[in-house]
């Protein structure tokens, strides 16, 4: 799943609802794993849904939250993030 070629915010995914693509509710995004490659572009690994990633935002450390990897991302619109699953 690529996103638009614009500069894109971050923090613009956080809070977003993701649904599978039958529509059944997964959660809300409340943390993004990403990495940057050795010439500087930053790729998305993971999402954090649900209420274990919720915890772990305001927490810090502890169990680990749901993560749904970045390659399971069909859509993203202003509103949902769909999911393969």
């Amino acid at each position: 799943m690529e996103l638009s070629p614009d500069r894109f915010a971050l923090s613009a995914l956080i809070g977003r609802r993701v649904r599978d693509q039958s529509g059944r509710r997964v959660g809300r995004v409340w943390e993004v794993r990403a990495h940057r490659e050795r010439d500087g572009a930053i790729v998305f690994d993971e999402l954090l849904v649900g209420r274990g990633a919720m915890l772990k935002r305001l927490r810090g450390p502890g169990p680990d939250a749901h993560g749904i990897p970045w390659q399971a991302v069909t859509e993203v619109t202003a509103d949902r993030i769909v999911v393969s699953r």
